[in-house]
């Protein structure tokens, strides 16, 4: 069994959403979040392609855990402040969205700007920011979720810091759209061969999006259709990041390369 089957059944019985429509809903999984829920495995790196709902799902499962395991404590790093707030306001609406279902209330002990303590249960609930590359060390860690990772500053040291303050069968999931050739690259290659201890997920446009949306997006977003909406693992990184057109004209090689065989000629000198 998956370790957020419990967190999925939970989500859709429990707690609402506001969608891209403004409109409140119930949260019934998309397809991409239920594809996540039957492959993880508790250690997951994920690579996407653009508002996926990856971040919603996530959230959504730790505040579960808030309000129902005791002394627990959910961590999500965002990778800036402006990206924090906003994070723990949406875990502030599911919790207002399974009281007003359950008719009850959740009491806080703790209601900040970066933080939630259930005073029944004693849970936590912090949102961090990757600016301090130090968070979580001295913390006993639950969930863990670094979101938009690749564009961490410091991305090896946060994973090490707050990984290590992860209790053994805890959840760490690592959540991102790329952004070049950087420290994440390295540990999505290193996670894809085996050698991390997590497991890879990429979910490219086409996963998602339909191909009338698709088609749209390429009209209107021309060369930068390809690092909103790529299509494998590869062209997310090689149209991402500071080396944007080098990168477009390395892709552009290398299909020419694998295309093109290479004729060997043996030339007798007489």
């Amino acid at each position: 069994m998956s370790k957020y089957t419990g967190s999925a059944k939970f989500i859709e019985d429990q707690l609402s959403i506001i969608g891209k429509d403004g409109v409140e809903r119930p949260f019934i999984l998309n397809n991409i979040q239920a594809r996540f829920v039957q492959q993880a495995t508790g250690r997951d790196v994920i690579l996407k392609a653009r508002q996926m709902g990856f971040s919603s799902f996530i959230l959504a499962a730790f505040t579960k855990d808030f309000i129902l395991k005791e002394n627990s404590l959910s961590v999500v790093l965002a990778d800036k402040a402006d990206n924090a707030q906003d994070l723990l306001a949406r875990v502030k609406y599911y919790i207002k969205s399974y009281e007003e279902k359950n008719n009850v209330k959740v009491p806080l002990k703790y209601n900040s700007k970066y933080e939630l303590q259930n005073a029944h249960n004693s849970a936590r609930y912090i949102i961090g920011t990757a600016e301090n590359e130090e968070f979580g060390r001295s913390k006993t860690i639950f969930n863990l979720h670094m979101s938009e990772a690749a564009f961490y500053k410091n991305f090896d040291k946060i994973l090490a810091s707050a990984g290590t303050a992860l209790v053994p069968d805890g959840r760490f999931v690592v959540e991102t759209t790329a952004n070049g050739f950087n420290d994440f690259k390295d540990f999505w290659d290193k996670s894809y061969i085996g050698e991390s201890g997590f497991t890879t997920h990429f979910f490219s446009g086409e996963d998602f999006y339909s191909k009338e949306y698709l088609d749209s997006e390429k009209q209107r977003l021309g060369r930068l259709f390809v690092q909103e909406y790529p299509m494998t693992a590869e062209e997310a990184f090689l149209t991402s990041g500071d080396c944007f057109f080098e990168s477009m004209f390395i892709n552009d090689y290398k299909k020419n390369y694998e295309r093109t065989p290479i004729e060997f000629q043996f030339i007798n000198n007489l």
